[in-house]
């Protein structure tokens, strides 16, 4: 396999370009492209491009490429930043394309070196300085060129705003997630390094050990034989992440995870968000279909154009000062749908968190997930996933009693046994519908369980946030299995022991139009709606609450299907289809400043634990015309008798 090819593979190749496509250009600007060398703090010279509009610049953008890459990769941001009136600056981190120096894994020389070009940016009279004096500086790049901009940002305060694309966020849970070394990645990505380094150009034995850090060699080869990451290895990794500086970055920061991104998971993006804002710095989050995945498109053509704008509306008001950039605290793409939604969290504030047991999914009792040393299940590498041997995994089904989303981070609480001194679980959702099994966005969790064997213990740990879709009829299913092709196995240990009593899936849940305000008379008044529960036995009754503030409206509410209502606070009316979309209860009369509510009877006889959702509400102003009020979906679960 040649250089190109193997860069591929490890999907850094189609990452180095992911925006800077002037998909989203409506002309061409012009500008001038100049090859210059710039001298670091060490002497160490950087390889870099500058490109400069005709007629000069009020702000820079920096972008450098993917591990593995060259500036000549991002070198097609430059129509994206003309044609918005910016400078664009490329280079060629330590180690990559024509740098003759060592790769350092994103450590403090990479981040010195880019204080460096802001300095040689600020001596360039072609480009304006902001009103304080300094360059005004926006960065932008994916994967290697994103980490890059946070480590940059914890240093030096004369950037101004960030669009870090597939970041990390620590890049010890990146490579070993919750304890367990994520074999795969590991060993694209080091053998990428070591063959795209410098010794690529002049392949001595000195230049292919020392084109990237000892240190890198010691950390791959170490945590093979230990099969865990090393203490120094921690505190190796911990200098080049955000999550050991994130208080000391206050720079806006617009964070592009890829849903399906198997190496920096959206959990690494929805963390790096909430660490900043959490020091009140402005950050938002945008999901999107694509990242370092082998099994879908690293860098979907469909999405490139809108997040391009994005970008340049996240600098145009955070450099320029030119207004809203408008965008939500998250977008995401709906792979189901084709096209991006907003929400104001992952998970939204209104979203329902239902939390079964294990029991109430699979019965009371205990699943044995026997450990087979080889790996028996697959996921990040192959489109087909499979769980060749049914000893080594335990699923666990709930099925979908009405249409719902699936928005945010699921967590799994373990009671577990573990059968040796050590074990690994392997915790992903499957989507089942009209009997296809379908592993959602190819995401797997693992944990690593250590203690005395034949001892129980819980373990708490997340599962790959996602969005997912699911219609009435449809299963979501949880798999819990003790390997996985793409991290290492537990060396010692028969597997483990799930109490299912003991155990809880915790999952946030919206209805199915994803909160989304349908406008109208729904913006004249306040409708808010709740639950006097979130888990049912079949026959039992709930009461659902209305509050009305304002008005007057006509009022109606989702019923799921299968629920009765048996009384309601004022008159109502029950439809239901084909007169209407959904099932309805329909309060008589216009509604001002009222709190109509209505008790609902489950459905009996159930074998199965469903999940249902009431709402979303809709008003009127004439009873006829009708519009949904976002944020009053309440799921609920209904826990099958048999269990």
């Amino acid at each position: 396999m040649d250089r190109r090819a193997f860069l591929g593979a490890a999907g850094t190749a189609g990452l180095a370009s992911l925006l800077g496509t002037g998909l989203s250009a409506a002309q061409e600007a012009e500008f001038t492209r100049e090859e210059h060398s710039v001298e670091s703090f060490d002497g160490v010279e950087i390889p870099t491009v500058l490109f400069v509009p005709d007629g000069g610049a009020d702000a820079t953008i920096m972008a450098t490429h993917g591990w593995g890459g060259s500036k000549s990769s991002v070198e097609g941001y430059a129509s994206l930043a003309a044609n918005n009136g910016y400078a664009l600056v490329v280079w060629d981190q330590r180690g990559f394309g024509e740098s003759t120096a060592e790769v350092g894994l994103s450590g403090p020389k990479e981040v010195a070196d880019v204080s460096a070009l802001i300095d040689f940016l600020e001596a360039d009279e072609r480009i304006a300085d902001g009103p304080d004096g300094d360059p005004q500086i926006g960065m932008i790049g994916a994967s290697y060129g994103g980490g890059i901009q946070l480590n940059a940002a914890a240093v030096d305060d004369r950037i101004d705003a960030l669009v870090p694309v597939v970041p990390w966020h620590d890049l010890s849970f990146s490579l070993e997630p919750n304890g367990v070394p994520k074999l795969g990645w590991t060993t694209l990505l080091y053998g990428a390094g070591i063959a795209a380094a410098r010794g690529v150009q002049s392949p001595d034995p000195e230049n292919l050990q020392r084109g990237v850090s000892p240190r890198l060699h010691e950390l791959y080869t170490e945590t093979l034989a230990r099969n865990e990451l090393p203490s120094e290895g921690e505190a190796f990794l911990s200098v080049r992440s955000t999550a050991a500086k994130a208080d000391r970055i206050d720079t806006p920061s617009l964070v592009v995870q890829g849903l399906p991104d198997t190496l920096f998971t959206p959990n690494e993006g929805e963390r790096i968000v909430e660490d900043l804002r959490s020091d009140g710095v402005d950050s938002r989050l945008v999901l999107f279909n694509g990242g370092h995945t082998a099994t879908e498109t690293a860098r979907p053509d469909e999405q490139v154009a809108e997040i391009e704008d994005m970008a340049i509306a996240w600098f145009d008001q955070h450099i320029r000062g030119n207004g809203e950039s408008g965008l939500a605290s998250l977008t995401y793409w709906d792979v189901q749908q084709g096209r991006f939604r907003e929400a104001d969290g992952f998970p939204p504030n209104d979203a329902t968190v239902v939390e079964p047991t294990l029991a109430d999914l699979a019965g009371e009792g205990q699943s044995v997930v026997v450990n087979t040393g080889v790996p028996t299940s697959t996921s990040h590498f192959v489109p087909q996933n499979t769980d060749a041997a049914p000893v080594s995994v335990a699923t666990f089904d709930l099925e979908i009693g009405s249409d719902l989303e699936v928005l945010g981070i699921p967590e799994l609480s373990l009671s577990v046994t573990p059968l040796g001194a050590r074990a690994f679980l392997f915790g992903k959702v499957y989507h089942v519908s009209d009997g296809t099994e379908t592993l959602v966005n190819n995401q797997v969790a693992p944990v690593a369980i250590e203690g005395t064997p034949g001892e129980s213990q819980q373990v708490e740990f997340e599962l790959v946030g996602f969005q997912r879709n699911f219609s009435a009829g449809d299963t979501l299913r949880v798999a819990l299995a003790s390997t996985d092709a793409g991290f290492t196995s537990a060396r010692q240990g028969a597997g483990v022991v799930v109490d299912h009593a003991g155990s809880t899936l915790s999952l946030p849940v919206v209805g199915s139009d994803g909160g989304d305000d349908g406008g109208g008379d729904g913006d004249s008044v306040d409708v808010s709606a709740s639950s006097d529960g979130t888990a049912f036995t079949g026959g039992s009754h709930t009461r659902q609450e209305l509050t009305v503030e304002g008005g007057p409206t006509f009022v109606r509410d989702r019923v799921p299907d299968g629920w009765i209502v048996a009384a309601a606070d004022r008159a109502y009316t029950r439809t239901a289809p084909p007169e209407t979309t959904e099932n309805y209860v329909e309060f008589e009369g216009a509604v001002t400043d009222a709190d109509p509510g209505y008790v609902a009877r489950a459905p009996s006889g159930l074998d199965q634990t469903q999940a249902y959702t009431f709402g979303p509400v809709e008003v009127s102003e004439n009873g006829e015309e009708w519009q949904v009020v976002g944020g009053t979906d309440r799921t609920v679960l209904l826990v099958g008798a048999d269990l």
